[in-house]
């Protein structure tokens, strides 16, 4: 892709070109020709078992048996875990004087992502609405590059599918960008070079399109009858990409009967080399999607079909079965090479081509450098409700590296106790909202693992305290007229209210976070807040229900300091009343 660049994307693999020029079973001193193991080997992606890869398969990745390993989430549990994953497997290549491993996994964004923390933070249809060229680029790029930080070297992705309807299953996924060809090649082939530019080799999926399919067609024999006519604008994507050398094009399972009546486009000639290659233009690398569940559903062997595809002239097969199956397809795959079944020429060809893709991909990037974590900091948040003897306290934190943060870990610690870990909604969670016990001391300590694995260390937020300040306090001054109210649901047993507009009530106090004790409910009104003499907003105290010891509003500092909050009624119309049922501060001992 060039989109956004240009000239690094065209590497010229001399080594291909020249091995391949040479009689098949020629060699020379400097070098010789593929074997028949390596130019079968090359055209296999497979699965792996685990988080750790077996000994066998990184013996058949020394051999030469093995041009890619596709990772899944199953595969994957941690930044470090996974950089060391794509490490082992790189070293068996390297080790075995093998090309560089494609390492690849499905990272469209949305519902499909097998790396967690890594981006994209928006899915196809969220970045298909913003209408951004430049959003989707960035979300690639940033995509590139945190995945090459874990050693991930190829992204299946992006999706370049055109959904007919609402009924498309691709669409239902929420993995389409639009149902506007143009506007899905624009997005696509935006995203597609981002990835790239952050160094990671993009796969564009699944030609020559599934918009149309209402079943999935990893699991199901799917016939899309539609005429060429109709399944033009499908091509779109793939023109404007092919225009900016896609590097990889992944051919569907779907049957096109348009093209070809008897084969699905992974295993028709008419199809992967047809259209896409003498009709489109394309010299990229070509592969299949996953045989595995699709020959099941049609009954068959997944080795079966990666013999047709490669009879067919597809460079890769994707096979994500169990180790020992991929072991036998490529037993199948060799044996069929040899006797020639497998035409020799296409063999070379898809080498040759395979090669060329491998020498751009990027090494994982050299990053040793921890995180840079800030403290946590605390404050209470508005909408809440305060407890009997708890006040509800959102504590919140940020870090910052070149891969992504991949997880962070956050502990506690009361009155001096021992730390304990908090349970977050997510890995990457930034925030933690927790009932504190009014009058206990509380402090929170983050650490942060970026995606290349590297752990910072720990961040240390300050002392809290969190203190109730009732109504009835002396602290509290009042000026106009205020009616006690009564009732076991408000803080304390009573509140004070005002319903004349200019009655205020204030409260000076020490610490770095404040918030105002109201209750909320149809006869309520609003008021003007001040924080030490500046106007900061107009609260409204009115719900259709009503609701006591709601934290109505809060103002947070970074710093402690001593601070004057200052409530005036606004003397609502139908509805004056102003609630003050007290004051939570957080104070730092």
């Amino acid at each position: 892709m060039k989109l956004m660049s240009s000239g690094w994307w065209r590497p010229v693999v001399m080594a291909a070109a020249i091995a391949l020029s040479l009689p098949f079973a020629a060699s020379s001193s400097a070098l010789a020709a593929p074997t028949y193991a390596q130019l079968v080997g090359q055209k296999l992606m497979v699965a792996m078992s685990g988080t750790t890869p077996s000994s066998d398969l990184l013996g058949r990745i020394g051999r030469g048996e093995v041009g890619g390993v596709i990772l899944f989430g199953s595969n994957i549990t941690s930044a470090a875990a996974l950089r060391a994953l794509s490490a082992t497997l790189q070293a068996a290549a390297a080790n075995g004087g093998q090309s560089p491993l494609l390492i690849a996994t499905d990272q469209e964004g949305g519902s499909i992502k097998r790396v967690p923390w890594a981006p994209p933070t928006l899915s196809p249809p969220q970045m298909g609405a913003l209408g951004s060229t430049q959003t989707a680029f960035d979300q690639g790029k940033a995509t590139g590059f945190d995945l090459r930080c874990g050693g991930i070297n190829n992204d299946l992705a992006p999706v370049a599918d055109v959904p007919s309807s609402t009924s498309s299953f691709m669409y239902q996924q929420g993995r389409t960008w639009s149902f506007n060809a143009s506007l899905t090649a624009t997005f696509s082939d935006a995203f597609a070079s981002g990835l790239e530019a952050g160094g990671d080799l993009p796969t564009m999926k699944h030609f020559p399109g599934i918009g149309r399919a209402t079943l999935n067609t990893d699991s199901n024999a799917v016939t899309i009858t539609a005429s060429t006519a109709t399944l033009a604008p499908g091509l779109q994507p793939y023109q404007k990409a092919i225009g900016h050398s896609i590097p990889m094009i992944m051919l569907s399972n779907a049957t096109y009967t348009a093209y070809d009546s008897a084969n699905a486009a992974g295993w028709s000639h008419a199809i992967s080399v047809g259209l896409l290659r003498t009709t489109l233009g394309f010299t990229g690398v070509s592969i299949t999607d996953s045989l595995t569940g699709t020959a099941a559903a049609r009954g068959v062997t997944d080795t079966s079909l990666a013999v047709k595809a490669a009879r067919a002239g597809t460079d890769m097969i994707m096979l994500t079965g169990s180790e020992a199956s991929t072991k036998a397809s490529y037993a199948t795959l060799l044996l069929d090479a040899q006797n020639g079944t497998i035409p020799l020429a296409s063999l070379q060809a898809s080498y040759s081509r395979i090669l060329a893709l491998k020498a751009r991909v990027s090494s994982a990037v050299p990053d040793a450098t921890p995180p840079t974590v800030k403290p946590p900091l605390s404050g209470f948040y508005s909408g809440s409700t305060l407890g009997s003897t708890t006040a509800p306290v959102r504590t919140w934190w940020s870090a910052t590296d070149p891969c992504g943060i991949s997880r962070y870990t956050l502990e506690r610690r009361v009155n001096g106790g021992s730390w304990a870990v908090q349970t977050l909604s997510s890995p990457t969670a930034t925030s933690v909202a927790q009932a504190l016990t009014l009058g206990s001391t509380w402090r929170y300590v983050v650490r942060a693992s970026d995606g290349a694995g590297n752990l910072s260390g720990w961040a240390y937020g300050a002392f809290e305290e969190p203190l109730l300040t009732q109504q009835s306090s002396p602290a509290i001054r009042y000026g106009g007229t205020w009616t006690v109210g009564y009732s076991t649901g408000y803080s304390g047993g009573s509140t004070r209210y005002a319903t004349a507009a200019g009655a205020w009530a204030s409260y000076t106090f020490t610490g770095s976070s404040i918030g105002w004790v109201a209750a909320v409910g149809p006869g309520r009104g609003s008021a003007n807040v001040y924080v030490d003499g500046v106007y900061q907003r107009t609260v409204s105290l009115y719900s259709s229900t009503v609701a006591l010891r709601r934290v109505a509003y809060v103002f947070t500092w970074a710093v402690q300091g001593t601070h004057t909050i200052r409530i005036v009624a606004v003397g609502t119309a139908g509805h004056p009343r102003v609630d003050v049922d007290g004051f939570v501060r957080l104070y730092r001992p």
